[in-house]
């Protein structure tokens, strides 16, 4: 499930106020690798806003994911491209179609961030970005056929039957132009309605408000 993660803790202004004062600490003095996540959430929110709580929430959520993904390998070289679809892959089915939606909606703004403030991030050995520029679309698209695949038959002996070719038809039939079509995207995934598997009330109110969203509407 995506948790709350960072979100919740920056809801508190005692908790902003102590991101904001590490922050402006001279760069000489170093944070630890355990703090890296921390950290670059802490910039996130302070530099960041979205369009709406909901969309403000959504990449926060994926953020504290992404990051998650990325400190896991204990690693001075962040690719980008494999952290993004390790994310994807990490959170699968526990969320709705419209949070992929949100997700490509603002990634140009996430990516660009995170190309600026990972490298700046004040540790010993500076973090390297491998892969910044990658189809975000199609990695996405690819991911929602997944998706829906693995909710339609959630059994090993029918998983098994999935072919190669059934995931490429599926996402043909979301894209056009190079362009995700949320219309096409909703419509097949109304085929398995969307159950929440938390019972955590704020991820609840979250979810319950992110797939509420009509396809014009992200």
């Amino acid at each position: 499930m995506v948790k709350q993660g960072h979100y919740a803790g920056v809801q508190s202004n005692k908790k902003r106020r102590s991101i904001r004062q590490r922050q402006t600490k001279p760069v000489a003095n170093k944070i630890t690798r355990q703090d890296v996540s921390e950290f670059i959430q802490g910039r996130y929110v302070l530099t960041q806003r979205g369009t709406s709580d909901l969309v403000d929430e959504t990449m926060q959520r994926f953020l504290s994911t992404w990051l998650l993904q990325a400190t896991s390998a204990d690693s001075d070289v962040w690719d980008m491209k494999i952290i993004t679809q390790q994310t994807f892959t990490h959170i699968a089915n526990q969320v709705p179609w419209q949070f992929c939606a949100v997700i490509v909606k603002q990634w140009d703004k996430l990516s660009h961030f995170l190309i600026k403030e990972v490298p700046a991030v004040p540790v010993a050995t500076p973090i390297k970005l491998m892969q910044q520029v990658f189809d975000i679309k199609l990695l996405i698209s690819q991911q929602l056929a997944i998706n829906w695949y693995l909710t339609r038959f959630n059994t090993e002996s029918q998983l098994a039957t999935i072919k190669t070719t059934d995931i490429s038809q599926l996402v043909k039939s979301f894209v056009a132009a190079d362009e995700i079509v949320w219309q096409n995207v909703a419509v097949v995934y109304s085929t398995i309605p969307f159950k929440i598997k938390t019972d955590d009330v704020t991820t609840k109110k979250w979810l319950v408000k992110l797939n509420s969203l009509q396809p014009e509407q992200v």
